[in-house]
């Protein structure tokens, strides 16, 4: 035979206490918006390594590969990086409106490029 009835009751009732004070303690300890990370622009960023190192890990990943590579398709850029080609081509189109790369239509293929000063 189970419980008393009273006993269940009794416990729902501190569960419930409980679960009241882990929300209040919930809302006090976690921000009220998630943060957004804010990718540099061109123009604030430093050239050379220190540049590679203020952007974001993601990003830094396939401004390497690139300058690796001097110039590739997102599926070449990918293949250096481990990630998907679509991962990678929403990367490279992000750098290149920071204005870090350049991107060139041959054909049906996009080429993402060093930006070339001359």
């Amino acid at each position: 035979m189970g419980p008393p009835t009273e006993d269940i009751t009794k416990r729902l009732e501190r569960i419930e206490k409980r679960l009241i004070a882990i929300e209040k303690l919930l809302k006090t300890s976690l921000p009220k918006e998630r943060p957004v990370m804010e990718v540099p622009r061109r123009d604030t960023l430093t050239t050379g390594v220190e540049g590679l190192l203020e952007l974001p890990d993601s990003l830094r990943k396939s401004m390497m590969a690139i300058q690796e590579l001097q110039e590739a398709t997102a599926e070449e850029t990918a293949q250096k990086t481990g990630r998907t080609r679509s991962v990678e081509s929403i990367y490279l189109n992000q750098l290149v409106r920071m204005g870090l790369l350049q991107r060139e239509r041959r054909g049906k293929k996009v080429y993402f490029g060093l930006i070339k000063y001359y």
